[in-house]
Parts: C-alpha cells; structure tokens; sequence
C-alpha cells in the first residue's frame, strides 16, 4: 500500500517512528475540526436499520451479568483499521479525535466501512428502535486509520506493516489503555514486532484477530498452513482471537495455530455502519469483543494491575474465565465469557469450572410426540393398504358375479367341440400331396 506524504515519514524505525506518530496525533490535536477529512472515492455500502438484539447480546445478557459491574468508563480502546464514521449516530459522541496515517488528516469518515463496525462492537450507544449496543459502551475509541481496505485474507493487499507499527505508536501516544487491531499481515516485519513490544511495554493490551485465511480442503482440522500465519497475533502477549458463530463453533475461515488465544462471536456480527448498521464477519470481529471485554476488566478497580505487567494480566483472567471450548484446535482457552471476567475473584478461588459448550437439550416430550406421529402415519399408511384392497376385491367381485350366475356356477373353460364325421368317399387334402405307396 503507498503512503503518501508526511505518512510516509510514519513508516521509520524504533524510537523514531514513535516520535513521528505521536508528532501526527498531537498535529492532528491541535488542528480539531479543521483538520482535513478523508473523502470516498466510491461511496460505502448501503446500512440497514437492525432492529433485533444481536445474538451475542442475548447469550452474554450484558445488561444483567455484565454492566452492573463494569461498562468500560474511563478506558479509552484505539481501532487500527479503515477509520470510524463518527456521524452515525450510536457512535456521535464516543469517538476521540483520532489520526490517519494513510492519507492524512483525522480518521473520522469509514469508505468502506470496517473500522466503524469494530469500533460499534465496542462502544455503540443506545438508539431507540435498534437492538445493538456496545459491549463496553462507556469506553472512548481512539480510531487510527492504517489501511483503505478490510484486509484479513492471505491474497489479498495487505497494510504497509510499517504504517500499523506506526498506528500503534499513535494509539499509545493517544493514551489508549487498549488497542483492537483489525487488519492481518501474513508476514513477520521487525518494525511491527518492534512497536507491538513497545505497545506492551508501556501496560497497553493488544488484541488482534488470527485471520479469516483457513481452507478446510488445504488445511483439514488444523493447523492452518504456515504461509497464513497472522500478525501481530501471532507474536507473544498478543492477544489472538477465532472467530465462533451463533452455536459456540469455529467459523469455518477462522484460522488454527498456537496463535489462538480466545475465541468470540465473529459470524453474522451486527454493529454500526455509515449511517446505521450492518452485518459483518471475521476474526476482526471477534477480536473487537475481546478488546471489548479487556476494555471492562482494565476499568474495574482492583481486577489487574497496572504498568507493564497489565496485558498479561488482563490475558490470564480472559483465559481463565473463558467457557471451555468444544474441541481442542482453534479455540485457545475457550469462548470468551465478559461476565464472568469481571466478576470472579481469582485470587480468591480458582475460576468456576463450567461444563463448556453443551449441545442444545433434547426434549423427551417433543420426541416422544414425534414418534407417536410417525407411528401413527405406519398405521394409517397400513389401513390405507388395507382398504385399497377390499376396493379392489369389491370391483372384481361386482364384475365377476354376474358371469358366474350366467355359468350357474360352472367352471370358465368351454366345452369341447363335436367334429362331425366326414362324408363317404371323402379324400383329406393332405393326401392329395402323398406319394404313391
């Protein structure tokens, strides 16, 4: 991907690439809304209104498990990706001033849109007529544009991994406590290894998705070949993370390694678009669940320390509350559970054991009504048997009677025939043809 102008000055490195972006948010600070917008080449993807309550809503019940101890308030989350369109109107109000690096200017029109939808997993409000809401709806994002394009399959452009070591560099120097980074590199780059242990360093968490890149032809159960390896989830105090559908089981793109972490709701995510919302897909998705979640445990007191030593705590107590998983390849240590992350006492007592995924119960009822129908049809298929074939005797024997009346009861075979004798002198035609004897 180009970067022009004053981003590529963005793309040096070590310390000076995280001089030059935290030089661009504090530009881009003091410019506020004169600062030039990104303007769309095409314009993005038509919304849609989605009045329904997101699945992932319904299984976690966050208005009961999980905000009465935590809604993310004070905990700012940077979105590395395609930008967040700040005028829709579950994020007007959520949304800091943030910084592109790809075109410069602040980050805060979305053409495709992707970031927008990552940033609404996190912090979309309430809106009368629409069933999503955030999952840490008082965090601030911090949006940080790197790319122009959701990217996140092997094949495709992916982002300039010197710009993403730049986003990462200006999500710290933006003061984000956590960074969601949505786009994947399929490739190991020393600046990027180079920012996200700087991220770390400096108590940030970093969670990225572990690519949508798995073929079941190429691939089988795992794992994933070596050539889609993702960063930056794949290096060490990332956090990695699948992607699971509405029955707690692996999208079928969702990549396997031992880069997996977690696992969370990524198929058929309902979160904000342009102007309303829509419906996306991938391990970014689920990713942005999990900065989410990160986002509630960092802004409850007491839950993890602070420094250094923060994302590595935030990741044990996500792993340690997760859901088992139902198999062993692909989901780390389970599905992600926000509830019971922000809640159990895990110094006090190990993590509550839970019986992982469960299939849905079977209805004894329900069966056994089932196979009464379905002997009752046996039976009636056998009466309908039956009864076609007393109709059939009645025909024959509504044709038969009368012929046999007509016989008085005789048998069907005629008579023989009386030859009458042949007349005197009488010579067969046959012995016509005879020789003489």
């Amino acid at each position: 991907m180009a970067v022009p102008g004053a981003s590529r000055a963005a793309v040096a490195t070590g310390a000076s690439l995280a001089v030059a972006a935290a030089s661009v948010v504090v530009a881009v600070a003091a410019a506020g809304p004169a600062a030039a917008a990104q303007v769309c080449d095409q314009p993005p993807v038509a919304d849609t209104v989605q009045a329904a309550v997101p699945w992932s809503q319904q299984a976690w019940d966050p208005a009961a498990q999980v905000w009465p101890f935590s809604t993310g308030a004070g905990v700012t989350v940077a979105v590395l990706d395609t930008g967040v369109q700040t005028s829709n109107p579950q994020l007007a109000g959520r949304v800091a001033g943030g910084v592109d690096l790809v075109s410069g200017g602040t980050a805060d029109v979305d053409c495709v849109p992707h970031g927008s939808g990552l940033a609404g997993v996190v912090v979309a409000g309430q809106q009368a007529g629409v069933g999503l809401r955030g999952l840490a709806p008082d965090a601030t994002v911090l949006p940080v544009q790197v790319a122009q394009a959701a990217v996140g399959e092997p094949g495709t452009t992916p982002v300039d991994p010197g710009v993403m070591a730049a986003g990462l560099d200006a999500a710290v120097a933006g003061g984000a406590q956590v960074v969601l980074v949505g786009p994947v590199v399929f490739r190991d780059d020393p600046q990027l290894a180079d920012a996200v242990q700087r991220t770390l360093d400096a108590g940030v968490v970093v969670v990225a998705g572990v690519g949508d890149g798995h073929e079941a032809d190429r691939d089988g159960e795992g794992p994933t070949a070596a050539l889609a390896t993702p960063y930056p989830a794949a290096y060490p105090g990332v956090l990695g993370v699948a992607a699971v559908g509405s029955d707690g089981l692996r999208a079928d793109t969702s990549q396997i390694g031992d880069y997996v972490d977690l696992a969370a709701p990524g198929a058929e995510v309902v979160s904000t678009g342009t102007a309303a919302q829509q419906v996306y897909d991938g391990t970014a998705f689920a990713a942005a669940f999990v900065a989410a979640a990160a986002a509630l445990v960092v802004a409850e007191p007491g839950l993890v320390p602070s420094g250094a030593d923060r994302p590595a705590a935030v990741q044990a107590r996500l792993a340690a509350t997760a859901v088992p998983p139902p198999s062993p390849a692909g989901y780390g240590a389970g599905l992600l559970s926000p509830g019971r992350a922000v809640t159990e006492d895990l110094a006090a007592a190990p993590p509550r054991q839970d019986p992982g995924y469960q299939a849905p119960p079977v209805d004894e009822a329900a069966v056994a009504a089932a196979r009464a129908a379905e002997d009752a049809a046996d039976r009636s298929a056998l009466w309908a048997l039956a009864a076609g074939a007393v109709a059939v005797l009645a025909v024959l024997t509504a044709l038969l009677l009368p012929r046999a009346r007509r016989r008085r009861w005789r048998t069907g075979r005629a008579a023989p025939t009386a030859v009458e004798p042949e007349p005197a002198g009488h010579i067969p035609s046959a012995a016509l043809f005879e020789p003489p004897r």
